[in-house]
């Protein structure tokens, strides 16, 4: 399995105890994409919620704390929301991709029948710890 990694552009120190918050784009290239490849976003903070948007096909995937692994709420160009659990979705992880909850990362799985990543797309995402 591939592992894709995105840096976050987040670099401000924050105290310990305040609201911990990372937001980024990524544009992925028009080469193929394989279902069971990850994009790694490294944090340094373990989320606790995560929103990932495909700006292109108008897709958004969300996970918060509690949810199992590798899944998400789906929410498709027309509006409807589903509990995506057998099509991948979002894991909190280390910084190489194993997943931990404890994890200071998030990753997210490329799968087509997701479609929260698809090349030559353009995505923003915002994580929250």
């Amino acid at each position: 399995m591939a592992v894709n990694t995105a840096y976050t552009t987040n670099s401000a120190t924050q105290a310990p105890d305040a609201p911990q918050r990372a937001a980024g784009r990524i544009t992925f290239p028009a080469t193929a994409i394989t279902a069971a490849d990850y994009v790694v976003v490294n944090l340094g903070f373990t989320p606790r919620y995560v929103c990932w948007t495909n700006n292109t096909s108008r897709i958004e995937i969300e996970w918060f704390d509690g949810m199992a692994v590798n899944t998400c709420i789906k929410a498709a160009a027309g509006g409807t929301r589903t509990l995506e659990t057998t099509n991948g979705g979002i894991t909190v992880c280390d910084a190489d991709g194993t997943a931990n909850t404890a994890g200071k990362a998030f990753k997210v799985l490329q799968n087509a029948t997701l479609a929260a990543i698809l090349a030559s797309e353009v995505c923003n995402w915002r994580a929250e710890g």
